[in-house]
């Protein structure tokens, strides 16, 4: 959060669409706060028309000609000799190009209008088709819309591209992959091709795998992406196993890091290798991501950290409890004007009180505000049961300076701020919407291709420079970052990797990855429904987060201002009720609604107006919903 006017960025994601805006640059300031996170509705669409390989290469097999028995030897031979007589086609040819296709028989098919002819006479196919495929002595005929039909028993079926590979091949160690469409696949230095082009894939591929007719991608740090509507979206391991999943009966669970658990005479092994359980296991379970094992005298166990620790059943522990900083609020307890001046901490305290606050995020810019927080933290905030969490606001940082000045910037501000904080808190944020402010040069976030490769080392310098000023202060603080706009965890990704984006779809390995202790995100009415973004909803942004081991803190969240009352109301129910549901399944440890009280400008998130008075609709929502399930 800046003390100026948050305003917004607006970056591009396609020659014809842009991302909503962000609160928290300072540019364009004559952009309204209402519509920074409107989120676009073709976020996702893919482009570009369906790509159909003209002929068959690798993928089926002739059932006949794989047997060895002397029955299946003279059969293969008979129909050889058949073949050769009747001028029989290749198999994988196709019409077009050909003009006609020669079955086993010697029986000629064509195409007319759509009308799959067989000597002449229409065979009656359900759909107009688009492409005749001769395959293992087979017709096939496939429409326009995907849709594929085998001819068999005189009669025309539902079927699929018989040259599509099996699902469960990986590549490596498969040389060759064909999707249900007919399209090939291949890998080159980690790049993804699909029919020798260029897929864009947003990270360095170590491995495809062809399942239930997708393909998917996998990355060496554990990241999985599917490709749908010509695009690749983040996804998981789609072979792991399905909460609630037993050995026995099952043989086997698959975890989402695609290693396989299974049970040998009561020992665990994963990937084949022994884990160790200190009992003989009787049962495994997969419950949550985590896999747990259950011996016949009724002790448990989960796999976690690469060992095993006590436990108990997941599946009867309910759901447990808020932790105590999970309802959070923002505000500008620092702030020298508007209602935040006025009122006192202990006004601020006890309004947070009653909202059933219990983590307040304050902006401090400078070791000023920082004592103003200090003498908060030391007196009415004390015993109050409401924390504060300071968002370190880096207000001066030079975007284009090299790493190490940025660095050095950002060690210097987190050292004077955090000097008068020892010991009185406990989580500290280091920055606020670093992506915001140019960043983030064209697209939605979601691509390496779309940063500033120019700002990147600064933006990268004052995190580092920040992170570890907070450490040498007080190491058993911990920290957090976090990004603005929507879909920008790929800046999170790169940074986590030690990766920077230059300039291509694919960022590049060249710098030393950074480790915060608390992953922060910010997301928005405007923005969609966070486990199902995008105008298809397929992008589960908290299961992305997750895949950084560590918890997950929304510090800010909020209403579309031009919403009715109601209906922002509405959404603050609705939003307190979705979170808390997924607090376990995410390790979500704290939600922060933006922000306490409206302040000029157009800055009206607030579930109080200006004066610090007025109680908006959303202020009994946030209330009666934290009354009813108390932190």
């Amino acid at each position: 959060m800046s003390r100026a006017v948050k305003e917004a960025n607006v970056v591009a994601v396609a020659a014809e669409s842009a991302v909503p805006a962000v609160r928290g640059s300072t540019v364009n300031p004559g952009n309204t706060l209402a519509t920074r996170r409107r989120f676009l509705a073709g976020l996702f669409a893919g482009a570009g028309s369906l790509a159909l390989a003209a002929c068959g290469g690798g993928g089926g097999s002739d059932p006949i000609s794989g047997g060895a028995s002397a029955t299946a030897n003279a059969a293969r031979s008979q129909r050889a000799q058949a073949a050769s007589l009747s001028g029989e086609s290749a198999s994988g040819t196709t019409i077009p190009s050909a003009t006609s296709i020669t079955d086993a028989n010697g029986v000629q098919w064509t195409l007319s209008g759509g009308a799959v002819l067989r000597a002449g006479v229409n065979s009656g196919c359900p759909v107009l088709v688009s492409m005749l495929l001769y395959y293992n002595h087979t017709i096939y005929g496939w429409d326009a819309s995907g849709l594929w039909y085998v001819y068999q028993n005189n009669a025309w079926n539902k079927s699929h591209d018989p040259r599509e590979s099996v699902s469960g091949l990986t590549m490596p160690p498969a040389s060759a992959m064909t999707d249900a469409n007919g399209s090939a696949w291949s890998l080159s230095g980690g790049a993804v091709l699909r029919d020798g082009a260029q897929t864009y894939c947003p990270v360095l591929v170590s491995m495809l795998l062809y399942w239930n007719h997708a393909v998917y991608a996998w990355d060496a740090s554990g990241l999985w992406y599917i490709y749908q509507n010509n695009a690749w979206l983040t996804s998981n391991d789609p072979r792991e196993s399905t909460q609630g999943t037993t050995v026995p009966p099952a043989k086997a669970i698959t975890d989402n890091a695609s290693a396989v658990w299974t049970l040998s005479n009561g020992a665990v092994l994963r990937a084949g290798a022994q884990t160790w359980c200190p009992v003989l296991v009787s049962m495994l379970l997969y419950w949550n991501h985590a896999v747990y094992a259950w011996d016949a005298s009724g002790l448990w166990y989960v796999y976690q950290n690469n060992g095993w620790a006590a436990t108990s059943d997941p599946r009867n522990a309910g759901t447990p409890a808020a932790t105590s900083l999970f309802f959070g609020m923002n505000g500008h307890m620092a702030w020298n004007s508007t209602a935040y001046q006025t009122l006192t901490p202990a006004q601020q305290v006890a309004i947070l009180k009653d909202l059933g606050v219990t983590n307040y995020r304050v902006d401090v810019a400078d070791a000023g505000m920082a004592q103003t927080v200090q003498k908060a933290l030391t007196g009415a905030f004390k015993g109050s049961g409401v924390s504060i969490l300071p968002c370190i606001n880096p207000m001066n940082y030079d975007q284009t300076a090299s790493e190490s000045t940025a660095y050095n910037y950002g060690y210097q501000l987190a050292v004077s701020i955090i000097t008068p904080l020892k010991g009185l808190v406990s989580h500290v944020e280091c920055g606020n919407e670093l992506d915001a402010n140019g960043l983030i040069s064209n697209g939605a976030g979601n691509s390496p291709s779309n940063y500033n490769t120019a700002y990147w080392p600064a933006f990268r310098g004052v995190l580092r420079g920040m992170i570890d000023g907070v450490k040498s202060v007080d190491s058993s603080i911990k920290c957090g970052i976090n990004v603005g706009v929507p879909l920008a965890y790929t800046a999170l990704q790169m940074l986590w990797n030690g990766q920077s984006p230059n300039g291509t779809a694919t960022a590049v390995s060249n710098a030393t990855p950074l480790r915060w202790d608390i992953t922060m995100f910010h997301w928005y009415e405007t923005s969609g429904d966070i486990v199902r973004a995008g105008s298809q909803g397929l992008t589960n942004v908290l299961q992305i987060l997750q895949t950084f081991g560590l918890p997950i803190w929304l510090t800010e969240w909020g209403y579309y201002t031009g919403d009715t009352p109601a209906a922002q109301a509405t959404y603050v129910a609705n939003t307190l009720k979705e979170y808390y549901s997924l607090r376990q399944t995410y390790n979500l440890q704290s939600v922060m609604m933006y922000q306490l009280i409206d302040t000029p400008g157009g800055d009206v998130f607030g579930v109080l107006a200006a004066d610090g008075v007025t109680k908006k609709t959303s202020y009994a929502a946030y209330k009666n919903f934290t009354a009813a399930n108390p932190a």
